[in-house]
């Protein structure tokens, strides 16, 4: 089921040459390095703030973001799996570039466009990324296919702590591209998306190009997705894995970028702003190069409960009103939750997804993290104009044990359900 679809060249007679598996993974970390350069992630919020948005505002033009996205995660996975995955990636480069152009012209209408056309973009990344990722580990031992969720643990760190290095440079960097000029940190954006594609056409057609296609079947989206509605109902472990990455990850995100709000009226200048951000992203590669270590030693149903603590515990200490003890929170715990849970889920996922539908089966994971932000995004927002941080904090954390029991009692029933099923079906036989 996970085997690679690349068939080893070979001759008669002949032992079959190596592929160059290598080369195509430094493609693949050179892509991501690139686009990890996000410029405009510590200011961004910063630049609309100062051109007269609120918080209630940024939060509803986020919301915005995360509805498209979600509208386009599942079609854009069914396109990743069908017509190919590096296509899919292709287009996500060339979105980035087209969306971050317009916030050169902060109007409602532009910053509307723009937030629709990223979120479009975001979901051509969806399950491709990872899945091609997936198909490059099988090259580097295809005779060893057990050892592939290994393999692919340690190669998915790699290419995180890569991205998060190129992130804490992009941010640093961003802060005093702010400074010199305000706009500046958006053009260079553009141009880096850009320059993404390039290693892209480095991978292999055969190993990110769909299977039906070089058959020449004709691709069926709906039976496809029919498919892969049926795999995530009929397993409580992957519905689960969904559900909790998606509660841990919007939750994470969304702090993320409104604790930039929070430093900026503390007093910080946009170029600290950007150093604290860079040592958060720090902190999440020394936790990311940590994470396949952990995943040797502790059973999932045992590290994904930890990661939710740890998320709580880091929200609890950003609700004390002391400056540094809710640093602590947000640079260790909370970089730790999210930094251990995101290749442990992807990792499980891939594991647990058939070939023909996995693009299609991580969007559903990166498509529930779209839905949490539609809803908690906004209200956010709404909380922080009309209260404090440590009041939205606690609504948070809150939010985030509630949903946590939910996840777990929805994975119960839907187990004892098909317990019940098949124990059904085995009495009439």
């Amino acid at each position: 089921m996970n085997k690679p679809v690349l068939e080893l060249p070979a001759s008669s007679g002949l032992t079959p040459q190596p592929l160059p598996w290598r080369r195509w993974l430094v493609g693949f970390f050179c892509y991501n390095g690139t686009m990890r350069l996000l410029f405009t992630s510590a200011i961004w919020m910063i630049y609309l703030a100062s051109h007269g948005y609120s918080p209630f505002m940024i939060g509803l033009l986020e919301m915005t973001f995360h509805l498209a996205k979600f509208v386009a995660e599942v079609p854009t996975g069914i396109f990743a799996d069908l017509l190919g995955r590096r296509k899919s990636l292709i287009v996500y480069c060339l979105l980035g570039a087209i969306e971050t152009l317009f916030f050169l012209v902060p109007s409602l209408p532009f910053l509307f466009i723009s937030f629709v056309v990223s979120g479009i973009s975001y979901a051509f990344l969806g399950g491709a990324n990872e899945a091609v990722l997936w198909t490059l580990t099988g090259y580097a031992a295809p005779d060893d296919v057990q050892q592939q969720a290994a393999r692919y643990s340690r190669l998915l760190s790699m290419t995180l702590m890569l991205s998060v290095v190129s992130e804490m440079i992009g941010t640093t960097l961003g802060g005093y591209l702010g400074n010199t000029m305000q706009t500046l940190p958006f053009i260079c954006r553009a141009v880096v998306c850009l320059l993404a594609i390039i290693p892209l056409l480095l991978l292999p057609k055969a190993a990110t190009e769909p299977q039906q296609a070089a058959e020449h079947e004709r691709p069926h989206p709906l039976l496809h997705l029919k498919r892969g509605l049926r795999v995530v109902w009929h397993s409580p472990k992957l519905l689960g894995l969904i559900l909790i990455s998606g509660l841990v990850e919007s939750c994470g995100t969304t702090i993320y970028f409104f604790v930039q709000l929070q430093f900026h009226e503390l007093g910080f200048a946009l170029s600290s702003i950007g150093i604290i951000m860079a040592i958060s992203s720090l902190s999440q590669c020394l936790f990311t190069a940590l994470a396949p270590y952990l995943m040797r030693r502790l059973a999932v149903r045992l590290l994904i409960p930890v990661c939710v603590l740890c998320q709580l515990g880091g929200l609890l200490l950003m609700i004390v009103p002391n400056a540094i003890v809710s640093l602590v929170g947000f640079l260790i715990l909370f970089q730790a939750s999210s930094a251990i849970l995101y290749p442990t889920v992807s990792t499980r996922l891939n594991e647990d997804s058939p070939e023909e539908q996995r693009a299609m089966v991580l969007s559903f994971e990166t498509g529930m993290f779209s839905l949490a932000m539609i809803v908690l995004f906004p209200l956010f927002g709404l909380g922080l104009t009309n209260s404090t941080y440590s009041t939205v904090y606690s609504w948070t954390a809150g939010a985030l044990v509630s949903g946590s029991i939910v996840s777990y009692l929805l994975v119960r029933i839907r187990s004892a359900m098909l317990a019940h099923s098949s124990a059904h079906k085995n009495s009439n036989r």
